[in-house]
């Protein structure tokens, strides 16, 4: 299959269930043996595409267990052509759109693409950042339009946290307080790394962690002190928040953070095609996402 295909090309490719399920197999088990997901020994299958019974506790699986597609009543050429959706529109994709082209409630919309997103929040699938790197703080939300900076009531705080001339990290959190941007970052940089930040309390102690940390202070305009400068996120800033704006128009503090981690997920993948970046995201998509757990974050 080529690397870049158009929406004709993909329900060509993926005409029905079967087609689909042989993609799923093969994303699975790259070497055509079904593994069991009771103990990992092996499996084979039994009647029905996509059925499967382990060898030694000789329980029955489908090819969706454990993975975001488990216990979906959805067939799985809905679940693909709403991936390529959101892999091939750079602003993604609202639930009320994509209800439309499926033929599914809003709700289930939302639903399916929350799990599309909950697969891009695992830990595997990004690398620790090393080298130069930087780290801003951002506000988003909030009931009123035009109140920047830290502090304003009803905003939500995004760490900007990224390796020049490589890849972006978005990480909402509750406050930008010592206590929790400071694991944060030293679970996203590799030690020796240099940092470079503004002059906010938060971020003089990393250098104790054996990071390098040079200041860029804002507070007296100075936006650049040699390679000290956190200009980098500007672009991909923007780009987030037209996103937010104008494809989901609202996003709740609650899941913020997916949201980010998809538009990041694109930025760090933005030099290979839409299709490409579809393929490597089946590497990532165990793990089960109930309504009830999203519901509860």
């Amino acid at each position: 299959m080529k690397d870049e295909i158009n929406i004709f090309e993909f329900t060509e490719a993926f005409p029905d269930e079967a087609s689909c399920i042989a993609y799923l197999e093969k994303s699975r088990w790259q070497d055509g043996n079904p593994v069991s997901p009771f103990g990992g020994g092996e499996a084979y299958r039994i009647s029905g595409p996509g059925f499967y019974k382990c060898k030694k506790t000789r329980q029955t699986f489908t090819v969706r267990h454990g993975t975001i597609f488990e216990e979906s009543r959805l067939p799985l050429k809905k679940w693909f052509f709403a991936l390529f959706l959101l892999h091939s529109l750079k602003k993604g994709i609202s639930s009320i759109q994509l209800a439309k082209y499926l033929g599914v409630t809003q709700k289930t919309a939302w639903f399916m693409l929350q799990r599309i997103r909950y697969a891009v929040e695992h830990k595997e699938f990004k690398k620790p950042l090393s080298g130069t790197d930087e780290s801003d703080e951002n506000y988003m939300g909030g009931r009123r339009s035009g109140v920047r900076g830290r502090g304003a009531v009803g905003k939500t705080p995004v760490m900007k946290i990224l390796q020049r001339e490589s890849d972006i990290r978005w990480e909402a959190v509750s406050n930008v307080k010592t206590r929790t941007v400071s694991p944060i970052l030293r679970e996203t940089f590799t030690i020796g790394s240099a940092l470079m930040t503004d002059e906010f309390c938060i971020y003089p102690g990393i250098a104790r962690h054996g990071y390098g940390h040079k200041v860029a202070n804002h507070g007296t305009g100075e936006y650049a002190n040699g390679d000290a400068r956190t200009n980098n996120f500007e672009g991909f800033l923007s780009h987030l928040k037209r996103g937010i704006k104008d494809v989901y128009i609202q996003v709740s503090r609650k899941h913020l953070k997916k949201y980010c981690k998809e538009y990041e997920s694109c930025f760090n993948r933005r030099h290979i095609s839409d299709f490409v970046r579809l393929q490597k995201w089946f590497g990532f998509c165990f793990g089960r996402l109930t309504l009830g757990k999203l519901t509860a974050q």
